[in-house]
Order: C-alpha cells, then structure tokens, then sequence
C-alpha cells in the first residue's frame, strides 16, 4: 500500500483462479454472443419463410379463400413459437346482420394457425384435423381482425395450437380458437 496525497492506492494483481475465472466468463459471454446470432438468424428465416408463404396465396391461389382474405404479416417468434396475422374485413364478408360472417373468421383462424402449423412442420403438408371456434363479439365490416397464435404442441407428428383474434379498433376479443394439423412427411413425394 502507498500513501500518495493522502489517498490509499492499492496494488492488485490478480490470483491465476480469478484470470481463470475472467477467461471462463469471457468464454460464456462469447457462446451467448454466438447463440444469439444463431437465434436472430433463425428469426429472420422463420419471418422471411411465412412472409413467403403469405405472398404465395397473393400469387398462387388467386380467387381461393386464403387469397381472398388478404392476410397480412404482422409479426413471429421462433423462440416463443407465436405467430400473427391481420386480415381486413372485407365488404364481401358481410353476413346478413352486417358484420363478419363466422366462416370468414374461422377462415381467418384456420389460415393463421395453418402458416404457423406448416412452418413448424418443416414446411410439409400440414391439413387441418379440428379447428374450434368460439365467437366472442361481433367483428364490424372496415375493422382489422388481427389473429395471435400459440403453439401448445409441436410435435413429430401433431400440431396443436391456440388462437386469439382481436379487433384492431379497439384492441378488444371478438373470438379465439384451437386447431390441431396432422404434419405429414412430403419429403419422399
């Protein structure tokens, strides 16, 4: 220890456990640094894969319900395995009291559960097995319906998800879902 005006300067050299230390952490950080770059690239794939697959309704299925709907990216997360999708209701969807008819909004569901499910699946033939529908409160004819999906279950076989869609007016529940899809192995076709 040395005094210099009048303050206390301690010398410090470091234990070979404490550099050990030091390295290992460094180590560590380096590791996390790297999953976390895998991570994001993953993201940007899972994103750019539905965003794909969206833009092939637009393009390949012109006059089908799926295009018809209009959906639209919103945003994902690989590492929560979510997923959501906005669809404007359309004046076509109008059922007879004025406000969207429920086979648009279970299309909605089974369209957005669907480009999730087929993500999961590794882009394989994913067919709806059940989808259930439960309607909340009416969705009005100008309004954004805006799906959020959960995935339950992932698994070799099966996909099992949840489903909310709100109105984006005014952020309130107009109806949720489940579906479950069958993923089947294209890959030997």
């Amino acid at each position: 220890m040395k005094i210099l005006t009048g303050e206390f300067k301690f010398s410090t050299v470091k234990s070979k456990e404490a550099k050990n230390n030091d390295m290992k952490q460094g180590k560590e950080a380096i590791n996390r640094n790297k999953r976390s770059n895998a991570m994001n690239q993953d993201q940007h794939k899972m994103e750019a894969e539905i965003k794909a697959e969206i833009e092939k309704m637009y393009r390949n299925q012109i006059g089908s319900i799926n295009e018809m709907m209009k959906p639209e990216f919103v945003s994902c997360s690989l590492e929560e395995k979510t997923l959501i999708v906005a669809f404007p209701v359309l004046e076509w969807e109008r059922n007879r009291v004025g406000v969207m008819h429920g086979g648009a909004i279970a299309a909605a569901f089974d369209i957005a559960t669907g480009l999730l499910a087929r993500y999961l699946a590794g882009q394989n033939f994913a067919p709806t097995i059940q989808l259930e529908t439960v309607f909340i409160r009416p969705v009005q004819i100008g309004d954004v319906f805006e799906v959020s999906v959960k995935t339950n279950l992932s698994g070799r076989k099966l996909t099992h998800l949840y489903s909310e869609g709100t109105m984006r007016s005014s952020g309130k529940l107009a109806a949720t879902a489940t579906a479950s899809y069958f993923n089947e192995n294209t890959s030997n076709r």
